[in-house]
């Protein structure tokens, strides 16, 4: 177990969320807009979403593989986060200005698994500075800062490719962005060995069997992210054929300000609560019955006004999560030496729920219920979610 005494300063956290914020810039600025528009000039309108669905399936694949292998390679020279994350952040930077340049489906592909194998090292090197360099009860707070950022990444991601231009420009902004936030902790963060840590050897099988305390973390951050996912995979075709809206692409704008809006909210002032509280526990089972209750009123109740309440719904239950998803993660790590590879572990947990919800709900779409199915079954993961936590016994 690991005990960090030392508080971080302000100025540290401030880098950190900047550096947080540059990192998803670099992953959902390409994903909101510029990924979309490069597969209809490459596709056309007929073959758009195929060839988007192929591009973005293959770039999930291979970011379930590097994060484990960035966090890897940290541990292994000697628990040291900045070269991972200069080199994951040199990598990512040459995928996108690969897909910058690229004007064939085989050069897309190629560039964006680069963009996925490369940032995810300085996605790896911060998930891992939490437990090095954090003290328990700044766990939440800066918890909810790696998570919030995130949120904000996807709206400085989109606003560049929107104000900087589509094609080349775009994918140069975003790729100038990622090393330009993510330099002032680079100048203040210092590696070195971890302050007060008492070593344990890692029992691997005891770590990873069914029961334990990390697979049942894993499981709870596996299911509020296939929870979440499954919210939006269809979200553009739900508004259009079951609410009926006229104009479904300006709904999911509306309704994506709204949830990002409630999710920043729930996710500052919850970290902060949570530290000031030293619970995490009963922050897990307030997302859990929250985006429950949001995706509830989305299956039961189809109507405008109402799935603008669920989307609240949905985004304060998702702040409130990732208020302490990071805290929950790091406190059921025992062994420093491997933080940065179990984290790695860890995070497959947030992408492999972004490859299962396609295949999930397309079936229940088209056959098996349709959107009031496919929306209970997402309250359902829900709340699996809530069943799971009280298994965390070294949980407050």
């Amino acid at each position: 177990m690991t005990v960090v005494e030392a508080p971080v300063r302000r100025r540290w956290m401030t880098a950190y969320g900047l550096a947080m914020v540059g990192v998803a810039a670099g992953w959902f600025g390409p994903i909101q807009i510029l990924l979309p528009e490069q597969a209809a000039r490459l596709a056309g309108e007929e073959g758009k979403e195929a060839l988007l669905a192929f591009v973005t399936a293959w770039g999930a694949a291979v970011s379930m593989v590097a994060n484990p292998l960035w966090g890897a390679l940290s541990d292994r020279i000697g628990s040291r986060r900045r070269p991972v994350f200069l080199a994951g952040a040199a990598v990512g930077m040459a995928g996108l200005l690969v897909l910058a340049g690229a004007d064939t489906r085989t050069t897309m592909v190629l560039g964006w698994c680069l963009v996925q194998a490369g940032l995810n090292g300085p996605l790896a090197a911060l998930a891992a500075m939490i437990g090095d360099r954090v003290p328990e009860r700044q766990r939440g707070a800066v918890g909810s800062i790696f998570g919030v950022a995130q949120i904000v990444g996807v709206v400085l991601g989109t606003a560049l490719a929107v104000v900087v231009g589509q094609g080349a420009p775009g994918y140069v902004a975003v790729a100038i962005a990622v090393p330009a936030l993510g330099a002032a902790l680079l100048i203040l963060h210092r590696d070195g060995p971890v302050a007060a840590t008492v070593r344990e050897r890692t029992d691997w099988a005891v770590l990873l069997r069914p029961g334990g305390q990390f697979a049942w973390a894993w499981l709870i951050r596996f299911l509020l992210n296939l929870s979440n996912a499954l919210v939006l995979v269809y979200l553009f075709y739900y508004l259009s054929d079951s609410v009926g809206v006229a104009d479904p692409a300006l709904w999911v704008l509306i309704l994506t300000v709204v949830n990002v809006l409630f999710a920043g909210l729930a996710g500052g002032f919850g970290g902060v609560l949570s530290d000031r509280w030293a619970r995490r526990r009963a922050f897990v089972a307030v997302a859990a019955v929250v985006m429950a209750a949001g995706t509830t009123l989305m299956a039961l109740v189809p109507v405008t006004a109402v799935v603008v309440v669920a989307a609240a719904l949905v985004g304060l239950g998702w702040g409130a999560y990732i208020a302490v998803d990071m805290a929950v993660i790091t406190h059921v790590l025992p062994d420093a030496g491997t933080r940065a590879t179990m984290l790695g572990v860890a995070n497959i947990a947030g992408t492999l729920p972004q490859l299962l919800a396609p295949v999930l709900a397309a079936p229940i779409v088209t056959g098996l219920g349709g959107y009031p199915a496919l929306y209970l079954l997402t309250g359902g993961a829900a709340l699996l979610a809530l069943a799971a936590l009280p298994r965390l016994h070294a949980l407050r």
